[in-house]
């Protein structure tokens, strides 16, 4: 497996893990918080837990389905219809749930016996509950578009910390392949400037560019000069090796002649001095440019 995709293994593992660790200490806080004289409130318990489930639910189909699907796609309009449409849905579906539990967690009286085989005596609905008799029914309830609206602000907010952090890791993702591309690019140019192969005597010739004096053009052939006075001669035209060189080393100084400007020695005369004792004439529709060139580096 290449190393990439180890290292993403990788990651998706502890990403998984961590969020199952910060799952459970969330579903641990309502046993925490509902124990109390030596028990447990184990319907409030399950209430909660109820709630907390379809926080859980929404928040892993977002993490794991609509973002790598829609998100990580650039599809923003699907994702965010979704996300509009599929959680409301297991809002409901939550509600209706703890709705459920609660109406029969709900204790009525108990019936009492009047009498040894006689049957129980029927109580009315309307008459309240004996003394110390206490129902599990909350005594105010929520309207259920209050209950509605305040489960789905905060499912709405479960999504959008996972969104965040999912957006932030893409983020990182891109930025890293960015300056990867960066990297090669300069790797890639790094490698042109330093050679250039070239067609000689049938034979395909590697040439430093550093090693380059100047190059003199013949007609259809150009005549690369070395360092120790070795010469390459190649069938290609002027401009076409020009394109190839490092424009900030090499200048085409007249027609036929192009100069590496980290070996120039002297300048006389509208002539450039070269190592080898080599004198190269300046074009008059090059002097300009070559002048600039001068200029830049002049100190006064």
């Amino acid at each position: 497996m290449p190393g990439s995709k180890r290292e993403l293994v990788n990651f998706t593992f502890i990403e998984s893990a961590i969020f199952t660790l910060i799952w459970l200490i969330v579903f641990l806080i309502p046993l925490i918080t509902n124990y109390t004289e030596s028990r447990v409130l184990w319907d409030r318990v399950i209430v909660s837990w109820i709630k907390t489930a379809s926080f859980l639910l929404v928040f892993a189909l977002n993490i794991y389905v609509l973002i790598p699907r829609y998100l990580k796609r650039k599809q923003y309009e699907r994702y965010i219809l979704l996300i509009l449409a599929v959680t409301p849905l297991i809002v409901c579906f939550s509600i209706q749930t703890e709705n459920n539990y609660i109406n029969k967690a709900i204790t009525g009286m108990p019936p009492m016996e009047l009498g040894p085989g006689m049957p129980p005596m029927e109580l009315s609905e309307k008459m309240p509950p004996p003394a110390g008799f206490k129902l599990q029914k909350q005594s105010v309830e929520t309207s259920a578009e209050i209950q509605f609206l305040q489960i789905f602000a905060i499912a709405l907010l479960v999504i959008g910390i996972g969104t965040t952090y999912k957006v932030f890791l893409f983020w990182i993702e891109e930025e890293k392949q960015k300056k990867q591309l960066q990297e090669q690019v300069q790797q890639d140019n790094q490698h042109v400037d330093e050679y250039i192969y070239v067609k000689s005597n049938l034979k395909v010739v590697k040439v430093l560019i550093s090693d380059i004096l100047y190059i003199e053009s013949a007609n259809e052939y150009i005549k690369i000069y070395l360092n120790k006075g070795e010469s390459i001669t190649t069938f290609m035209r002027l401009k076409n090796i020009e394109a190839k060189l490092p424009a900030d080393k090499f200048m085409r100084v007249q027609r036929s002649f192009i100069v590496n400007l980290d070996k120039i020695q002297t300048v006389e005369k509208n002539r450039i001095f070269i190592e080898q004792k080599k004198f190269i004439p300046i074009g008059e529709q090059y002097k300009e440019n070559f002048q600039q060139y001068l200029g830049r580096n002049f100190i006064k």
